[in-house]
């Protein structure tokens, strides 16, 4: 089963669960992110840098 990984939690996420999906603000890296994180607002790192809620 494919994944992707929550930049949040570190989680996997299979590609059938709702998650988000986006290109870093700063650099264009995709970044995911799972429902539970997303509705919790938790924070996320991009690689460079970029922190987002």
């Amino acid at each position: 089963m494919k994944t992707v990984e929550c930049k949040s939690c570190k989680q996997e996420i299979p590609l059938i669960d709702p998650y988000v999906q986006f290109k870093c603000p700063d650099c264009g890296e995709l970044i995911a992110r799972c429902e539970k994180c997303r509705t919790f607002g938790h924070d996320y790192t991009c690689e460079c840098g970029f922190e987002g809620p």
